[in-house]
């Protein structure tokens, strides 16, 4: 496996680790009429873009769209504010009833507050 690979692996590897490990919070409840960012990681079995045939990617590029698609028709309240391509997760601004959904989603593994900072 070349540099290049191995590098994207792990890179990868350090996305889904950080997203499954607990290394951010937990959203808290939020109060009623005020939003805040999570990190929405899907549920399903998605392995990194490294390990993965051309076509394989596409087809898994595939399945992480739809299980978006899903994901967002349970919360039509929420504010998208990035789709991955390449990992299975969102980035959205969500009400306390949408938070509350997406965390009691089958749809969903993890539910994080985003503290990203916005750069601009």
């Amino acid at each position: 496996m070349g540099w290049v690979r191995c590098g994207l692996l792990a890179a990868g590897l350090l996305i889904i680790a950080s997203c499954t490990t607990g290394t951010g919070s937990t959203p808290s409840e939020t109060p009623s009429g005020e939003s805040q960012r999570v990190v929405v990681t899907l549920a399903g079995n998605f392995r990194p873009e490294g390990e993965l045939g051309d076509q394989a990617r596409r087809a898994q590029r595939t399945a992480i769209r739809a299980a978006q698609d899903a994901v967002l028709a349970e919360v039509p309240t929420a504010q998208v504010i990035r789709r991955y391509d390449a990992v299975p997760q969102l980035a959205l601004v969500v009400d306390a009833a949408a938070l509350d959904r997406l965390q009691h989603s089958p749809r969903v593994a993890a539910v994080q507050q985003d503290t990203a900072q916005q750069s601009g």
